[in-house]
C-alpha cells in the first residue's frame, strides 16, 4: 500500500476527496480500480496518493474487475468514474456483487447541481443510480462545515459487506489548482467495532481507564432488560455518573441516575467544571440539544450500538461498537477500571436541581412542565409525543414508570394509535401524552382504541397551536407568527371524547389532573389547557430557579 500523501492540498476539493479516500482506507480499502475522465479528478488523483491504484478504459470492465478483486482480497474495493452515462456500465457487477455480499464500493463524480436539468452536456441524474441494489449517499458539494460528515458516509460504506454507491458532485476547479483553503475540522470517523457476541473490547476498556473525567449517557432504548444492572456495573467499575433520558429506560430504574443534565448544563460554571474528557453512549438520539452539546465535547467518545444506524449526530466518535448493549456494558466494566471524578459533583448538582424544582412545584402552578411530570409519576406506561412533551418530561421528570416515544424520526403523528397498541400488548396503566396538535393528527386513533375498548388515557396539553415554536427566534421576527407556526384551532376537544364514547375530563389545576390520571381505566381524554405565551416564562423561570440554586461550582 501506498503511504498516504504528505503535500498539502492545492484546493480545497483535492482536500475533500482526499480525506473520503483516507477513510476508505482506514475501514479497509486499499485498491481503487480508475476510469479515466475529467469530473473525477479529484478522487482519480486522491486515490492515486493513498490507495493502489490500476487504471481500465472501459467502465463495464472496470467494475468486474474490482469486484474479482474484492472477492479474492476479502475486503473492498473501489471502483470509480467520470460523471454521466459511465457509471451506468458499473451496474451489472453491483448486481453480482449483491447477490453474493461482496463488498464493491462504487464512487461516481457528478456535476454540481446547478449543471442539471437544463441541458448542459454530461449530465444524468445519479442519486440512487442502481436503485434499491447498493446501499446508496450522495456526498454533497465540497463543504467545509461537512467534512465530518463525508468521513461518516465513507466509513458506512466501507462497513457494508455488499455493494455501495457513493455520489460526488464537484465544482470547478477540477485540476490541483491553488487555491485558498477555508479552515476545516477534519478528523477521522469513528473506529467501528463489530463481532456477531462481544466484540474484543480491551483498547476501548483501556481508553476509559485513563480518562477519569468521563459520563455514561443514556439515550432512548424500548427494551426492558437488564441494561439498568448493566449500566450500574459500568458505572461502578469506572466511577462514571450516568445520565439518563427519560425514555432510556434507565432514568426511572436506576438509583443514582442524572434525570436533571439540561437544566444544570444551563449553568456555565457547572457545565465547565463538568466538561467531559470520556463519553459511553447508549441508546438513540438524545432528546436534549444541550446535553448533545455536552456530549460532542468530550476527547474520546465510544458509542455502542445495537441496530440500524450509528447514533452520532456531531461525528465525534471515537469508537462505535456493534452488538448487544447489556453484554457490552458488562464487558466493559469487567476489562475497565477507573476513579472517575465527575460521579460526585454530577451527584451534588442534581440533589441542587431536584430540590429547587421540589420547591418550585410544590404550590402546583399549572404550567406545561408540572403536567408532564405528574403525568410520569402517574402513569406505569407513558407514550409521549415529540416536540414540546417529550421535551418536558425530559426535563423535569424524575420520578415514573416506562417511557416510549416515537423518536426516530420525531413526529407527532399517529402518538394515540401507537400508544393504543402498548396498551393492548402490554396490560399496563397506559397514558398518551400528547399536544393538541398531536390529538388533531390522529384522532383516528381514539377511534381504534374505542373500537378494540382499549383503556388508554389521553392526557392532552391543549394550548391552541404549536408551542414549540414559541421558544424559537421566528416567533420574534415576523408579524404572522400566529398565522405560518403557531396555526391556533380554536376547537373545542370535547367533541373528540363525544365522537368516540371517551370519558371526557378539563383539568384545570393540580387536582383535578391528579384525579383523572388515577381514576379506574378507561377509554379517557383528559384535556389541560395552557397559554402558549405564559409557557415560555414558565419555562425560563424554572430554569433561572434550577441554575440559582445550583450556585458556584466546586
Amino acid at each position: 500500500m501506498k503511504p498516504p500523501a504528505v503535500q498539502p492540498p492545492a484546493n480545497f476539493n483535492v482536500l475533500w476527496a482526499r480525506a473520503l479516500v483516507d477513510e476508505l482506507r482506514r475501514g479497509g480499502v486499499r485498491d481503487a480500480v480508475v476510469c479515466p475522465g475529467s469530473r473525477s479528478a479529484p478522487l482519480a488523483l486522491a486515490c492515486a496518493e493513498i490507495l493502489e491504484v490500476r487504471t481500465v478504459i472501459d467502465e463495464r470492465s472496470a467494475a468486474f474487475f474490482a469486484l474479482g478483486a474484492a472477492r479474492a482480497a476479502g475486503r473492498p474495493v473501489l471502483v470509480v468514474a467520470t460523471s454521466g452515462s459511465a457509471g451506468a456500465h458499473f451496474y451489472p457487477a453491483l448486481l453480482e456483487a449483491e447477490a453474493a455480499g461482496v463488498p464493491l464500493i462504487a464512487l461516481t463524480a457528478d456535476r454540481p447541481p446547478e449543471l442539471h436539468g437544463f441541458g448542459a452536456p454530461q449530465t444524468l441524474d445519479q442519486q440512487r443510480l442502481f436503485g434499491a441494489h447498493a446501499q446508496f449517499a450522495d456526498l454533497g458539494l465540497p463543504d467545509p462545515l461537512a467534512l465530518s460528515h463525508l468521513r461518516g458516509l465513507a466509513a458506512r460504506a466501507a462497513r457494508h459487506p455488499g455493494p455501495s454507491h457513493l455520489n460526488a458532485p464537484f465544482r470547478e476547479p477540477l485540476a490541483p489548482v491553488p487555491e485558498p483553503i477555508p479552515e476545516v475540522r477534519d478528523v477521522p470517523a469513528a473506529t467501528s467495532l463489530r463481532a456477531r457476541g462481544v466484540p474484543d473490547l480491551r483498547e476501548v476498556a483501556g481508553a476509559l481507564s485513563r480518562r477519569p473525567r468521563g459520563v455514561i449517557v443514556c439515550g432512548p432504548r424500548d427494551a426492558q432488560d437488564d441494561l439498568p444492572a448493566a449500566v450500574a456495573e459500568l458505572s461502578r467499575a469506572l466511577g462514571y455518573p450516568v445520565v439518563a433520558d427519560a425514555a432510556s429506560q434507565v432514568r426511572f430504574a436506576l438509583p443514582g441516575a442524572v434525570a436533571h443534565a439540561d437544566l444544570i448544563l444551563r449553568s456555565e460554571p457547572w457545565a465547565q467544571a463538568l466538561r467531559p474528557d470520556a463519553i459511553v453512549r447508549i441508546g438513540g438520539g438524545l432528546s436534549s440539544k444541550i446535553l448533545q452539546a455536552y456530549v460532542e465535547q468530550a476527547g474520546f467518545t465510544a458509542v455502542l450500538h445495537e441496530r440500524g444506524e450509528l447514533i452520532d449526530p456531531g461525528h465525534t466518535a471515537s469508537v462505535a461498537i456493534e452488538g448487544d448493549a447489556v453484554g457490552t456494558c458488562r464487558a466493559l466494566a469487567a476489562a475497565a477500571r477507573c476513579a472517575g471524578t465527575l460521579a460526585a459533583p454530577f451527584a451534588e448538582a442534581e440533589v441542587r436541581a431536584r430540590a429547587a424544582l421540589e420547591t418550585a412545584f410544590a404550590g402546583a402552578p399549572w404550567s406545561e412542565p408540572f403536567i408532564a411530570r405528574e403525568a410520569a409519576q402517574a402513569a406505569d406506561q407513558l407514550y409521549v409525543s415529540s416536540s414540546m412533551p417529550v421535551r418536558d418530561l425530559d426535563n423535569f421528570a424524575s420520578r415514573g414508570g416506562r417511557v416510549l416515544a416515537n423518536r426516530g424520526l420525531n413526529g407527532i403523528d399517529g402518538i394515540i394509535s401507537s400508544a393504543a397498541g402498548a396498551a393492548a400488548v402490554s396490560g399496563k396503566r397506559t397514558v398518551a401524552l400528547v399536544g393538541d396538535l398531536a390529538l388533531l393528527h390522529d384522532l383516528g386513533g381514539l377511534v381504534t382504541a374505542a373500537r378494540l375498548r382499549i383503556p388508554l388515557t389521553v392526557l392532552a396539553v391543549n394550548n391552541d397551536g404549536g408551542g414549540i415554536f414559541s421558544f424559537l427566534p421566528i416567533a420574534q421576527r415576523t408579524d404572522r407568527f400566529e398565522e405560518l407556526f403557531a396555526t391556533p384551532h380554536g376547537l373545542d376537544l370535547a367533541g373528540a371524547a363525544l365522537l368516540c364514547g371517551a370519558e371526557f375530563v378539563r383539568a384545570t389545576d393540580a387536582r383535578s389532573l391528579r384525579a383523572a390520571l388515577l381514576a379506574p381505566p378507561a377509554l379517557r381524554l383528559i384535556e389541560a389547557r395552557t397559554d402558549r405565551a405564559r409557557n415560555v416564562e414558565q419555562h425560563r423561570a424554572l430554569q433561572q430557579a434550577v441554575v440559582e440554586a445550583l450556585g458556584s461550582a466546586p
